[in-house]
């Protein structure tokens, strides 16, 4: 019999400076803090503040042991997580975190269209990779299609292409998106 799981219920993330994160995940990024816990290791227990009830507690940040030696996060050959995504529910919504980072001093390196939705992607204050992003209405219908597996940088002056609202007949993971960006594929320098 196989596991039942319902849901990914949260995230422990370890940071060197505990205060430094919780007033990045608070200010920046939007986190309310549901639980600070004295007594089991000064842990802050985050939330998106939405639905409490249901959603308890998200996002929480663990001091490590020794700020002075801790390990950076895992580069890209580095065995761990990647990032961390979190889902806003409309593109305006992308741009207005995108906007917020920036206003932050926060960069964003990369701004990525992955057919299914589009990304942008950023660290914390320690390195921990973060991605925001917003998923086209549909994405299950890309999904079970094929997206094909070309990226493309966008910019906040691209429209959203049509596959966003409704994918073609004749949708080719390999070649619909391809022709539909051809001529606007840039570097992140060209996009800033």
């Amino acid at each position: 019999m196989a596991i039942r799981l319902s849901r990914i219920g949260h995230v422990a993330l370890r940071v060197r400076d505990l205060q430094r994160a919780k007033k990045f995940y608070t200010e920046v990024m939007g986190f309310k803090v549901a639980e600070e816990d004295p007594e089991h290791g000064n842990d802050v227990f985050m939330s998106l503040g939405h639905d409490d009830h249901n959603d308890g507690h998200t996002f929480d940040l663990v001091q490590v042991e020794d700020p002075q030696t801790a390990s950076p996060p895992p580069d890209r050959n580095g065995v761990g997580y990647a990032h961390i995504a979190i889902k806003v529910d409309t593109h305006d919504n992308l741009k207005e975190a995108h906007d917020h980072l920036v206003s932050h001093s926060v960069t964003v390196d990369r701004m990525i269209e992955h057919a299914n939705q589009r990304s942008i992607y950023f660290a914390d204050p320690d390195g921990n990779r973060l991605e925001i992003y917003y998923e086209y209405p549909t994405a299950r219908e890309l999904f079970r299609r094929g997206r094909g597996d070309r990226d493309f940088i966008f910019t906040f002056d691209d429209p959203v292409p049509p596959w966003a609202t409704g994918v073609p007949d004749d949708w080719d993971p390999e070649t619909t998106a391809e022709r539909y960006h051809r001529g606007t594929v840039r570097t992140m320098e060209q996009s800033s």
